[in-house]
C-alpha cells in the first residue's frame, strides 16, 4: 500500500503536540489532518472517508472511548489507535476491549508513533485486500450462475474452489441440466487460467470423421475439402482450459488419440508430421456411467482414469429442492433482464407444485420453464394455472412410464422385481400391508411374492 494513499486522522485538544503529530505523520509519506475535538472528527469522518484515527484519550469535550465507539458504529472499516497517558493500562485494555486495534502511551517518541501507523497501515492493506478477493471470488459465482445454498451445492463449491488452485484433470459426472458446464467454467474463472481462453467441445455432436481434425486440427490440404489449417481445440486452449462435454460418446479410436494426448501434453495436426506442445487443463463431463460404459467395452479403462483423476457429482434438483426459492429468484432476475419485462411473483400454492415436480431436466428445464411462464403470462403473480404444463408430469408413476427406456440389452426382471419388495419393506419399516399398498397389491399377492423371492423380515 502507498503511504500517500491512507488517510489519517489526528484528534489532540492540545494544539501544539496535535500540530507536531500531523507534522510527522505527513513527513513520513501519509496524508494527516489534525483536528481539536471529537466532535469535529466526527463531522471529518462523514465527509472524507479516513482509513486510521489516532486520537488521544482525554479530549476537551468527549473522551477517545466515547470516540473510539461512535467510529466503530459507524465507519466500521476505519482502524483506531488510541494514545494514553502513562501509567494508565487499564485505559488501554478498556480500549482494546472496545474495539480499538491498537493503542500507545503518551509522551511517545517519533520512532513508536511511526511504528503503530506502519502496523495499522499493514492491517488496513490486508483487509482491503482480502474484501476485494471477496468481491472478485463473488463476481465470478454470479458469472458462472452456480446458485444454491444448501448442503449438496456447499459440497460443490467446495470441491470447486480446492480444485480451481490446482491442474488436476477434473471429470463431472451428473443428470442432463444438472449444471455440468457451469461447474467447469467456475474451475476456470476461479483458477490461474481465467485471462486464458475455456474452450468447449460437444463430443456427442461432432460427426465421427471430422472428430480428429476437431480436436487436433489439420494442415492445409490433409483431407479433400481443407483448404486451410486448421487449429483444433487443444491448440485454441493452450495455456487454458478444454472442456470435453459428454466425452463418453468419443469413438473408440479417437479416445486412443485423446489418452496419447493426455498422457504426452502433445498433439499432432492431421497431415503434419511434427508434434505441438500444449498445455491445457482438461476437464470432461458426461450423463453417462462410465465405469458401466467399459465394463460393456464401450469406452477404455485407461482413459477413464486419466480423465477420472478427481470427480465431482452434480446433484439432480430434486435433492436440493431447498435451493428451489434462490433458483427462482435467479431465473426470474435473469429473464427480466434479457427480455426486458416485468419481474413476476410465484404464489405459494404454485410454488407448492414446482416444489413437488420431479424436474427430470434439472436446472436447465426449471430455466426454461420460468422463462416460458414470464413470457406468456399477462399478470405479475404467477399461480398454480401457470404451471399446468407440468402437472401432466407430476405424477412419480407417469414419470416412471415416460423417462423409461428398456435397454438394448434387456434387463434382469426377477432382480429387479425382488428389488421393488425389498425397498418396499424397508420404506414401511417391514410392514406387509403398507409394502403392499405402495407397490399396489393385495396382502395375499405381495405375502406370495416375498415368499417366492425368500425375503425375509
Amino acid at each position: 500500500m502507498m503511504k500517500n494513499t491512507v488517510k489519517i486522522l489526528i484528534v489532540e485538544d492540545e494544539q501544539a503536540q496535535g500540530q507536531l503529530v500531523e507534522s510527522i505523520i505527513n513527513s513520513a509519506g501519509y496524508h494527516a489532518l489534525w483536528v481539536e475535538s471529537a466532535e469535529d472528527a466526527i463531522k471529518q469522518l462523514n465527509t472524507v472517508p479516513y482509513d486510521l484515527v489516532i486520537s488521544d484519550w482525554k479530549l476537551k469535550d468527549k473522551d477517545g472511548l466515547w470516540l473510539l465507539q461512535q467510529v466503530k458504529q459507524q465507519h466500521t472499516h476505519c482502524y483506531f489507535i488510541l494514545a494514553t497517558a502513562y501509567g494508565t493500562i487499564e485505559h488501554a485494555v478498556e480500549a482494546i476491549k472496545s474495539g480499538a486495534n491498537d493503542y500507545i502511551t503518551k509522551p511517545f517518541s517519533k520512532d513508536t508513533l511511526l511504528f503503530a501507523i506502519e502496523r495499522a497501515a499493514k492491517q488496513i492493506y490486508l483487509a482491503g485486500q482480502n474484501i476485494a478477493l471477496k468481491q472478485q471470488l463473488s463476481e465470478r459465482q454470479q458469472l458462472v450462475d452456480m446458485v444454491g445454498s444448501s448442503k449438496a451445492m456447499q459440497k460443490i463449491f467446495n470441491q470447486v474452489e480446492k480444485l480451481a488452485a490446482t491442474q488436476a484433470t477434473v471429470h463431472i459426472s451428473g443428470e442432463s441440466g444438472t449444471g455440468k458446464e457451469l461447474a467447469a467454467r467456475a474451475l476456470h474463472q476461479l483458477s490461474d487460467r481465467s485471462d486464458k481462453p475455456f474452450i468447449v467441445i460437444n463430443c456427442g455432436a461432432i460427426p465421427e470423421g471430422l472428430a480428429e481434425a476437431e480436436l487436433f486440427g489439420a494442415e492445409k490440404g490433409a483431407f479433400t475439402g481443407s483448404t486451410a489449417t486448421k487449429i483444433g481445440k487443444f491448440e485454441a486452449a493452450h495455456k487454458g482450459t478444454l472442456f470435453l462435454d459428454e466425452v463418453a460418446d468419443l469413438p473408440l479410436t479417437m479416445q486412443t488419440k485423446l489418452l496419447r494426448a493426455l498422457q504426452d501434453g502433445t498433439i499432432t495436426r492431421i497431415g503434419a508430421n511434427q508434434p505441438i506442445q500444449v498445455d491445457v487443463r482438461v476437464i470432461s463431463a458426461t450423463h453417462k456411467n462410465l465405469h458401466e460404459m467399459v465394463t460393456q467395452g464401450e469406452f477404455r479403462e485407461d482413459l477413464l482414469y486419466r480423465l477420472n483423476v478427481v470427480p465431482i457429482t452434480m446433484p439432480p434438483l430434486r435433492e436440493r429442492c431447498e435451493d428451489l426459492p434462490a433458483l427462482l429468484n435467479f431465473f426470474i432476475n435473469k429473464h427480466a433482464s434479457k427480455h426486458n419485462i416485468e419481474k413476476v411473483n410465484v404464489t405459494n400454492q404454485a410454488f407448492e407444485l414446482l416444489s413437488h415436480y420431479h424436474w427430470p431436466g434439472n436446472i436447465r428445464e426449471l430455466g426454461h420453464c420460468i422463462e416460458r411462464v414470464m413470457l406468456l403470462a399477462d399478470h405479475k403473480n404467477l399461480t398454480e394455472d401457470d404451471f399446468s404444463f407440468l402437472q401432466t408430469n407430476h405424477d412419480p408413476i407417469q414419470q416412471l412410464k415416460t423417462n423409461f427406456q428398456l435397454p438394448d440389452k434387456g434387463i434382469d426382471w426377477p432382480s429387479l422385481e425382488k428389488h421393488l419388495y425389498q425397498q418396499a419393506l424397508d420404506k414401511t419399516g417391514n410392514n406387509k400391508r403398507q409394502a403392499a399398498q405402495l407397490l399396489g397389491l393385495s396382502y395375499k399377492s405381495f405375502l406370495y411374492r416375498i415368499e417366492k423371492f425368500l425375503i425375509s423380515d
